[in-house]
């Protein structure tokens, strides 16, 4: 449930009393000097429909504000029982939610550095424990959902921002692969390769792009699109995330260091990384799509749903087509052997 606190001029608070009715919400007035503040609680799918009825008379974008807490328990002896379709969140709930850490700030690009240096450690020791340690911190989720969330706001503002922060990302994940493989080719070569072939397990695996690393980074991202909707933590699926993320993106630095022997297959590694940036997207896409269409219930209203760009919705259209013909290449080249990166 939603505690939603509503705060308008006195003399427009008949224009936000027309919701009584349309809507069925008892709204709690209180009036002190030319204030009314207006407060009702919620269900979780009540409010994405409130707020933007409230958006669409001009309240916290034209005038006022609204302010939104979430409630874990209420004890009413009146209480109605509200059909319940779900747990979906408004749009603007779910930005909040992920927009910390979704955007070039210190907390990301310092989270970023450390999931770095433990995959790029992690993947030339074979260490599993310390890549997926690297796998818990990386911030990488947060900018694909973030993307994807910007093409469903009519103004899209932070879409561009969020790409941007994904792309900085992952060249930092990458350079700081480039260096320390540059210093254990120095060092300690027989770490990565001997004799002109990859002796790592944990770096040879991420070579090749499969239908198992495709199908993985899907079910990631079609798991992170539902706890998104539902207002849940990110934390565990964000792992799942950045297991197809983070190591391969570090991998790619690791094997370019280690000279242009070896560039085939930081391509190969490249490649997987790109291929699941876009399942991940387009998995991300289909949940908050899917969620969009149930707009009474899911996490958008219908009024929002009108204002979508065009543009934007060809965008996902063409992720997915994209994302099929990549499933399709894979699947022959698997057959054919058109391609091999070891």
């Amino acid at each position: 449930m939603k505690d939603v606190k509503i705060i308008i001029p006195a003399d427009k608070l008949d224009i936000v009393r027309e919701l009584d009715e349309k809507l069925a919400i008892v709204f709690n007035v209180t009036i002190f000097e030319e204030i009314a503040t207006l407060h009702t609680v919620v269900e979780n799918q009540q409010t994405s429909i409130l707020l933007e009825e409230l958006k669409g008379l001009g309240v916290g974008t034209v005038f006022g504000s609204i302010i939104v807490t979430p409630v874990t328990l209420t004890i009413s002896s009146d209480k109605k029982e509200v059909p319940v379709k779900g747990r979906g969140i408004s749009t603007d709930e779910m930005i909040a939610n992920i927009k910390g850490l979704a955007l070039l700030n210190p907390t990301f690009l310092a989270l970023v550095f450390l999931s770095g240096i433990l995959a790029s450690f992690g993947l030339i020791y074979s260490n599993v424990i310390i890549v997926i340690a690297s796998m818990i911190i990386a911030p990488l989720l947060a900018p694909i959902a973030l993307t994807v969330l910007g093409t469903m706001t009519p103004k899209n503002i932070y879409s561009k921002k969020a790409v941007l922060a994904e792309l900085v990302g992952l060249i930092i994940i990458i350079v700081i692969g480039l260096i320390v493989g540059a210093i254990f080719n120095w060092t300690d070569p027989s770490r990565i390769h001997e004799f002109g072939e990859i002796v790592n397990d944990q770096i040879n695996i991420r070579i090749n792009p499969s239908i198992g690393d495709i199908v993985f980074a899907i079910a990631s991202g079609l798991a992170a699109g539902l706890f998104i909707i539902r207002g849940e933590s990110t934390s565990i699926v964000g792992v799942a995330v950045a297991a197809s993320l983070c190591p391969p993106a570090a991998n790619v630095g690791v094997l370019l260091a280690s000279g242009t022997l070896f560039l085939q297959a930081a391509l190969g590694s490249l490649i997987l990384l790109v291929l699941n940036v876009i399942s991940i997207y387009a998995s991300c896409a289909l949940i908050f799509w899917v969620s969009q269409s149930f707009v009474r219930g899911g996490s958008v209203s219908t009024r929002q749903f009108r204002k979508i760009s065009k543009i934007y919705i060809t965008q996902i259209v063409l992720t997915f087509l994209i994302l099929i013909l990549i499933i399709v290449f894979i699947i022959l080249n698997n057959q054919f052997g058109w391609l091999t990166f070891n």
